[in-house]
């Protein structure tokens, strides 16, 4: 039997969306194995970060569960 997990993880990234939800997967991807797949729930930009608006999201990584 195959059991899966899921978090919800938030990055940013200076450059895009794409690159934030990527990096979320990197990170997570650190320190958890056996990753399987994501979905990005929501997207925003931070508007209060120096001169640059930051781009922020939020993203659902589903893994299967060691036994």
């Amino acid at each position: 039997m195959v059991v899966h997990k899921e978090v919800i993880v938030t990055a940013t990234s200076g450059e895009s969306w794409e690159d934030a939800a990527m990096n979320a997967v990197e990170r997570t991807g650190k320190t958890v194995e056996n990753l399987q797949w994501a979905v990005v729930q929501d997207i925003s930009i931070e508007l209060n970060s120096s001169d640059e608006p930051r781009y922020k999201t939020k993203v659902k990584i589903g893994f299967e569960v060691s036994e």
